[in-house]
């Protein structure tokens, strides 16, 4: 008995699991300003690509106040400042930032050695 419920909880976790991924929505922002990309969120890290004032980019994590973006070429880290998450185009009217449930969404966010990972909906 004992064997079973711990196989079925193990089930249930790998299903949330890979299908956690799948669901979850991406986050857009505009860029400010033109910047530096760096291969780590810190300030003296190796520039390994560029953005530029009015791109959007799709922000893939997050550290304290930098963000990973996903971009043509290497991704990488960009400072929070740099980023816009109010301006949408094609997108809903209010404001989606990772970490944070707006309306009837909710999130849930896990810091780690080396970044932030969040799942969550905003509706």
């Amino acid at each position: 008995m004992f064997i079973t419920s711990i196989k079925t909880a193990a089930l249930a976790t790998a299903i949330v699991l890979a299908t956690a991924g799948a669901s979850m929505a991406a986050t857009w922002a505009y860029v400010d300003q033109d910047a530096n990309v760096r291969k780590n969120h810190q300030n003296g890290s190796q520039p390994i690509n560029t953005v530029y004032e009015g791109d959007k980019v799709k922000v893939i994590g997050q550290w304290k106040n930098w963000y990973k973006v996903q971009i043509p070429g290497p991704d990488g880290w960009v400072k929070a400042g740099v980023l816009d998450f109010d301006y949408y185009d094609d997108g809903p009217v209010y404001p989606v930032k990772p970490g944070y449930g707006y309306g009837f969404g909710s999130s849930f966010c896990v810091d780690g050695k080396n970044a932030q990972f969040c799942l969550g909906t905003s509706y």
